[in-house]
């Protein structure tokens, strides 16, 4: 009897660092090796993207082209309320950008068209790629004061052109998307901010949009909508067409 009770803990025994050393080997997943997992499927997203981009830069005749950069991506979520996500609201408003986009002349370029997250690096090289007339960079606001709502734009004051400075392009945006979704201007600003970093020092305009504060409950509530997001996109193309006219005084 002692001899089997023995004999079945030796078995149990083999298959318990059996089954330890399959899990350690072949199922578990350092931090590292997960980072390295996200940093791979983000350079996979980067080149196709970087791909697709040339294609369209070399089929279709853009008179005027405008990169998008959705905020984040991947594991940068940006801020965040429950399942509402800054990274994805940017996103779909940059996609929506893109399909809501009826002007032939008109070139809208997205820096991800993924829920991945390129490195800053890459983010330029599409920049450099496409040589834009204009820069875009999509977020969503948070504040200690839940109150606070509305949409506001960033601009970088080193830029200064006579015809359009980024000050007076943040007051077209502003007042475009504002109009269309019929919501509330929080105003315009320099931005000193480092979470739009990516505006600063670009020699063409450049502002950054904040399409509401996601501490805000009614504001987070609309930024669930489809529709509403659709109709934001919408406004900010208008600024785009306004701009692009040349009606800007």
């Amino acid at each position: 009897m002692k001899r089997w009770v023995m004999f079945s803990l030796v078995i149990l025994a083999s298959l318990i660092t059996g089954i330890g050393y399959y899990y350690y080997n072949y199922i578990y997943v350092s931090p590292n090796e997960l980072k390295e997992m996200a940093i791979g499927a983000d350079t996979m997203a980067y080149n196709e993207l970087m791909e697709k981009t040339g294609v369209r830069l070399s089929e279709g005749e853009f008179t005027y082209r405008v990169v998008v950069n959705p905020a984040g991506g991947g594991d940068d979520k940006g801020n965040t309320a429950g399942d509402l996500t800054e990274s994805m609201t940017a996103l779909k408003v940059a996609k929506y950008m893109v399909e809501l986009n009826t002007d032939p002349e008109l070139g809208i370029f997205l820096t991800r068209d993924t829920d991945t997250n390129p490195n800053r690096d890459q983010r330029d090289n599409i920049v450099t790629t496409v040589n834009p007339n204009m820069v875009i960079d999509i977020h969503v606001s948070a504040a200690d004061d839940e109150n606070v709502m509305g949409t506001t734009v960033y601009y970088d004051d080193g830029y200064y052109d006579y015809h359009l400075t980024n000050s007076k392009l943040s007051d077209i945006m502003e007042k475009a998307t504002v109009t269309q979704i019929e919501g509330v201007a929080a105003g315009i600003y320099p931005s000193d901010d480092e979470a739009y970093t990516f505006i600063h020092g670009r020699k063409i305009p450049a502002v950054a949009i904040s399409c509401g504060y996601i501490t805000n409950v009614k504001e987070a509530e609309a930024l669930k909508s489809d529709a509403y997001l659709r109709n934001m996109a919408a406004g900010i193309l208008n600024g785009i067409e306004e701009v692009k006219s040349g009606k800007t005084d």
